[in-house]
């Protein structure tokens, strides 16, 4: 291989490294497709506004609002870790690994608020 085409092959393989050191599973990043276990955030609001799913569910949540930003602030009894501000596109999941309610709102939003009960 001559040096100049073994340059160009470190370079596209450092370019493969680069976009994909971004996959896996995240908590925010990415947009997967909406499945039964999405929450859409749009139009101010999460959709659909309750859940109900089995012990060790992942529920994601889709941020699809434009312009603005959003979170997932747990505020009842049983709690789940907040998400930070998200930006169109992006998501954060929480995996719910015990039976409860769990609701929640949009700290930046207070009218926005949800349910997600684990059974």
């Amino acid at each position: 291989m001559s040096p100049a085409r073994g340059l160009t092959c470190l370079a596209a393989g450092a370019l493969l490294a680069t976009a994909l050191a971004g996959c896996g599973s995240s908590s925010s990043g990415g947009s997967p497709a909406a499945g039964p276990d999405t929450v859409i955030i749009k139009g101010f609001a999460f959709s659909p506004s309750s859940l109900t799913v089995p012990v060790g569910t992942k529920v994601t949540f889709l941020m699809e609002d434009s312009g603005v930003q959003h979170n997932v602030t747990s505020t009842g009894a049983t709690t789940f870790a907040n998400s930070p501000n998200l930006d169109k596109g992006q998501n954060y999941t929480v995996t719910f690994s015990k039976a409860g309610t769990y609701t929640y709102k949009c700290s930046i939003h207070p009218s926005m608020t949800g349910t997600v009960i684990v059974r």
